[in-house]
């Protein structure tokens, strides 16, 4: 004769399927919970990614390792690189303000420190900003070399890598400090400095 288990007043009996559901439910309803938290911290992680709060160094490292500097775009010089001597610099000179001669009083300036003038003129367009040198792999060096004496100049890339660097005198150019001045900061004294913008050069292109 077997027992039936005995259940104390104000008690119901729970059925194994019962238990099962609730325990299932319990597990459930645990999941539900994490799988929310996890996706509210990484929805709030990426939200402050995309402002800029939170910066993300492996993929940034990863991204910029990729990066190269194309046509138009600020390259990098070599890190450690020594400024040029400016004798023997090939420069092309373009007047891009509506003030006749300011190529050519730029380039006297330049001259007087050893630097060659290849040409000088009119721009054949119109550029707005202070001075742009653009220079290929070979002349990038002499190029950030010879923007110490520009203000608010800015260094381009050229892939053709022409021989020269190209100078472009822009709208708010104004003039070149004094000769010595000028001296001084063409000397090995001023160290280059290196645009916070600027992309690597592909090291096949690197000059030696």
């Amino acid at each position: 004769m077997s027992e039936n288990p005995r259940t104390e007043p104000g008690q119901s009996q729970i059925s194994p399927r019962m238990q099962f559901r609730e325990n299932r439910q319990r597990r459930q309803n645990m999941v539900f919970s994490v799988t929310v938290s996890i996706m509210a911290a990484v929805s709030l992680a990426a939200l402050l990614v995309l402002s800029g709060i939170l910066p993300v160094p492996f993929f940034g490292d990863f991204s910029k390792a990729d990066e190269v500097v194309e046509a138009d775009q600020v390259p990098c010089f070599p890190e450690g690189s020594a400024p040029a001597n400016p004798e023997g610099i090939h420069v092309t000179i373009m007047n891009a303000t509506g003030r006749p001669g300011l190529a050519g009083t730029v380039a006297s300036s330049l001259e007087a420190q050893g630097v060659v003038i290849d040409g000088t003129g009119n721009y054949d367009g119109q550029y707005y900003g202070t001075v742009k040198l653009t220079a290929g792999k070979s002349q990038v060096i002499n190029a950030y070399s010879l923007a110490r004496v520009f203000d608010e100049s800015t260094v381009r890339y050229a892939p053709s890598d022409p021989a020269t660097v190209s100078i472009i005198l822009g709208e708010r150019f104004v003039d070149l400090p004094s000769t010595e001045e000028v001296a001084h900061l063409l000397s090995g004294e001023v160290p280059l400095k290196q645009d916070s913008k600027c992309k690597p050069i592909p090291e096949s292109e690197v000059a030696e």
